[in-house]
């Protein structure tokens, strides 16, 4: 179990509201641990919702790019939570074939663009040094223009912020996310 003991039922109409607010319209799945342990801290909760909804209302990101840069960096810091609900649910929306996220873990082969390939290699490449070099960010302006690589660093940073936040907090992998990948553990 987590390390914040989720918000459990019945909530107020306030923690319901909120709750029932995060996470895509058309999702089956039941409110996200994440979420119930986060609205121990409604303030926070919040404001953590409002900029995790910016990445995907009116972004000007390709949704299969934005999963992609997720998908990786949920890996690069061993996040199974984070990259088993992005697996399960926007991988299908996005594109991104079961396989495609595995390979996002595992390193094992999958047939990536060059566009993409070079996007996974601007992912490591922000882990492990905190910035893009200026060829890196030339290569990326192949694709992208300058706001949606801006978007892109937003993107990784906050999704690397929600993996340290999920890793932290211990949150075990709910019955409705993919997996993490067995050759990767």
């Amino acid at each position: 179990m987590s390390r914040v003991q989720p918000l459990a039922p019945p909530w107020s109409e306030a923690d319901a509201a909120e709750i029932h607010s995060w996470g895509h319209p058309d999702r089956t799945y039941e409110p996200l641990l994440l979420v119930r342990c986060l609205q121990r801290h409604p303030k926070l909760a919040h404001r953590l919702r409002k900029m995790g909804e910016s990445l995907y209302v009116d972004a000007r990101l390709p949704a299969r790019v934005r999963t992609i840069a997720i998908l990786r960096i949920c890996a690069l810091v061993g996040c199974a939570y984070e990259w088993g609900g992005q697996a399960a649910f926007w991988g299908p929306l996005a594109g991104v074939s079961d396989e495609e996220c595995d390979a996002l873990v595992t390193g094992a082969p999958a047939n990536w663009t060059a566009a993409e390939r070079i996007l996974i290699d601007a992912i490591d490449e922000l882990e492990r040094t905190g910035s893009w070099s200026s060829d890196t960010w030339d290569a990326l302006g192949g694709e992208l223009d300058d706001g949606q690589r801006m978007e892109l660093l937003i993107a990784v940073g906050w999704y690397r912020t929600v993996c340290t936040l999920c890793n932290g907090l211990a949150l075990p992998v709910e019955g409705w996310m993919r997996p993490w990948p067995l050759s990767a553990a």
